[in-house]
């Protein structure tokens, strides 16, 4: 039967066939790379293991890994949609803003380091940051503040992902209560009153609400309308 998978089919005896391989193919195969082992697996060889290719066919599709990384971060964003809509006000707008990079980046954990490598753009985000701009300057800011405020949504909700990433899968959130439980058993409780009242709260993995409840908090402090 042939392959499903677009990333392995055109292989003819575990190798891919002359002319089968684009460089739509290997983004999908490096994205499934990233999604199993993690961005720090993705390297030139492992790619072209997972293609059945050799390593010099990829570059004949894609320069190195830095234009690779570009690809993948255009196939990732691709389609990101914060249900946008003109006059909704530049805290609405934000907020949209904000959820939708947060749900993309869980989904797509790689996004989230990427983000703090390198500089990530594609049409579709261009669109996004035009429209909550045009929010943000509609609402009486400059447009200074306006850029102030996208970044420090933007950090936010990046650092939000990248404390939650390790901490909300269900073994993961097993550990870290167990991590506490731990933890706190090696303090003194006398020494350390509040720590143990809170081990339950300490405990919790973070969950959306966290993240919103935080969004909502840099938002009062913009005193974004």
């Amino acid at each position: 039967m042939a392959s499903t998978d677009p990333a392995t089919a055109g292989r003819t005896g575990g190798r891919r066939a002359r002319g089968a391989l684009t460089a739509d193919l290997i983004v999908t195969a490096a994205l499934e790379i990233t999604r199993q082992e993690g961005l720090e697996a993705l390297s030139m060889p492992r790619l072209a293991r997972h293609l059945g290719c050799g390593v010099m066919t990829i570059y004949g599709h894609v320069d190195g890994r830095d234009q690779l990384l570009g690809l993948l971060c255009s196939r990732v964003l691709g389609g990101l949609e914060a249900e946008r809509a003109d006059g909704i006000g530049g805290r609405e707008a934000l907020t949209r803003f904000a959820l939708a990079l947060h749900g993309r980046m869980l989904q797509h954990p790689a996004l989230a380091h990427l983000l703090t490598q390198r500089k990530l753009w594609s049409p579709e985000v261009a669109d996004l940051v035009e429209w909550v701009l045009a929010e943000l300057t509609a609402d009486g800011r400059t447009l200074e503040q306006a850029v102030t405020a996208y970044r420090l949504v933007l950090t936010h909700t990046l650092g939000a992902v990248l404390y939650e990433l390790p901490r909300t899968g269900a073994d993961q959130r097993a550990e870290y209560a167990a991590w506490w439980r731990h933890t706190l058993a090696d303090l003194p409780a006398d020494d350390y009153p509040l720590l143990h009242a809170a081990g339950d709260h300490l405990g919790r993995a973070p969950a959306d609400s966290q993240f919103r409840t935080g969004l909502t908090a840099l938002l009062d402090g913009l005193g974004t309308p």
